[in-house]
């Protein structure tokens, strides 16, 4: 069993995204690089995740059994919290180890009366059973559809408002259950590498799901971690490879322009259907990834320094536009679940003003006949369907030829949404 070493260590990773926003992943990796693989990484790094997924509809509980919780310490409800995580969904630990950990560290950081308070709260917890495991506990405690789904899914108020009014009751449930399961793990198999068709093969009896050259997993092979190093493969989400096939990107005119290029994910997923990309980005250490990512893959991709709004110091035009755009990341907040907490209403609607922007600049590099791909890692119709209709509306020479949206049939806990205009 892991010593409490884990929890402190979870307790710093979530200091850091919540408190000086960090991004989660790049909190995980900084905490515990310099801890040894085993149980303490592991449960760190579950405890973090799953406490974030979770924590709304935590907070919820806490909420009917603390007497003033808008009054407590914010110290006693994350510690609090993170105990709750693990007496309510981490099975494998004891009762009377978390009970231990978690009043002795509010003792540590708050003093005795606290931890009093903090030893009834959890027992009270552990007496509730099964209920809050259920939606009618929430349902019976909330007045109105947004306020329920805050609390059983576990999400900000305004989310649940928004994507109830968008996509209606069913649906806006339906992604934000799916937005509270861990995604599978994802993989893209180089098709241009010579050990591409045997990894294909070799990984199809293990998928979840599956396209052509794609796999989402339960868990990770380790026969992946040498074929990754050998560029035959690369970490992707099947949902992130799936909006690319649905929205035709092997029939791009090329040369495309990657104006958004991020560490290039998507940028070698044209390149391995043939493409001659042009890779541009404003941020230089994204640069650096995607020319280590070049070196990994052994492909050559230009890349170079460029805001997606333009100028852009290219003496020969694209014939396709691809904007992998900045957006405010709620499809994905089942892989990235600090996001839901960060993210505000202004946010959404500052970056659709940027969008709008960056398809403006897109469609001026674009010949007659040029494609201007765009797609999304969220669920917002201002930053999707809504920002193409208005901008396809204020440009008629612009067409719109294909519009896609992840889907949660698919099963994939992520949803991004693409589109493709044409010039004319």
């Amino acid at each position: 069993m892991s010593t409490p070493l884990a929890r402190r260590l979870a307790m710093d990773i979530l200091r850091r995204t919540m408190d000086h926003h960090q991004d989660l992943q790049a909190a995980v990796d900084d905490v515990l690089a310099d801890v040894a693989p085993g149980p303490d990484k592991g449960l760190a790094t579950e405890l973090a995740y799953g406490y974030l997924r979770l924590r709304g509809r935590i907070d919820f509980i806490l909420s009917q059994l603390l007497k003033n919780p808008h009054q407590t310490s914010p110290v006693l409800k994350r510690i609090l919290g993170v105990a709750a995580y693990e007496l309510l969904y981490l099975s494998r630990i004891p009762e009377y180890a978390t009970l231990d950990w978690a009043v002795s560290l509010v003792r540590e950081r708050l003093g005795e009366p606290l931890s009093k308070v903090a030893n009834g709260v959890l027992r009270n917890l552990v007496r509730l059973g099964r209920a809050v495991h259920l939606p009618d506990y929430y349902e019976g405690k909330t007045a109105g559809q947004a306020k329920f789904l805050s609390a059983w899914c576990s999400c900000p108020l305004w989310l649940a408002e928004m994507w109830l009014k968008a996509y209606g009751k069913d649906k806006a449930r339906a992604y934000l259950e799916a937005s509270l399961q861990a995604p599978p793990l994802g993989v893209r198999v180089n098709r241009l590498h010579p050990q591409g068709e045997r990894l294909r093969q070799d990984l199809a009896p293990l998928a979840e799901s599956r396209t052509e050259w794609g796999f989402a997993l339960k868990q990770w092979p380790d026969f992946l971690d040498e074929a990754v190093a050998a560029g035959a493969a690369t970490r992707q989400s099947l949902a992130a490879q799936k909006i690319m096939d649905a929205l035709g990107a092997e029939h791009w005119p090329s040369p495309v322009l990657d104006a958004c290029c991020g560490r290039g994910g998507k940028t070698f997923l044209m390149a391995e259907l043939g493409k001659t990309v042009w890779a541009s980005d404003v941020n230089v250490f994204r640069l650096r990834q995607l020319k280590g990512e070049s070196r990994r893959l052994g492909m050559s991709v230009p890349a170079f320094r460029a805001s997606a709004q333009g100028p852009h110091p290219l003496r020969q035009g694209p014939r396709t536009v691809f904007l992998d755009a900045p957006c405010s990341g709620l499809g994905v907040i089942s892989r990235r679940p600090d996001i839901k907490w960060k993210r505000t209403p202004a946010d959404c609607a500052g970056l659709a003003g940027l969008q709008g922007d960056m398809l403006r600049a897109a469609a001026d590099l674009l010949p007659p006949g040029g494609c201007l791909a765009y797609v999304t890692c969220t669920l917002n119709p201002e930053e999707n369907e809504g920002r193409i209709d208005g901008f396809v509306r204020d440009h008629p020479g612009l067409r719109l030829l294909r519009q896609a949206q992840s889907d949660t049939a698919e099963g994939l806990g992520e949803f991004f949404y693409g589109a493709v205009l044409k010039k004319a």
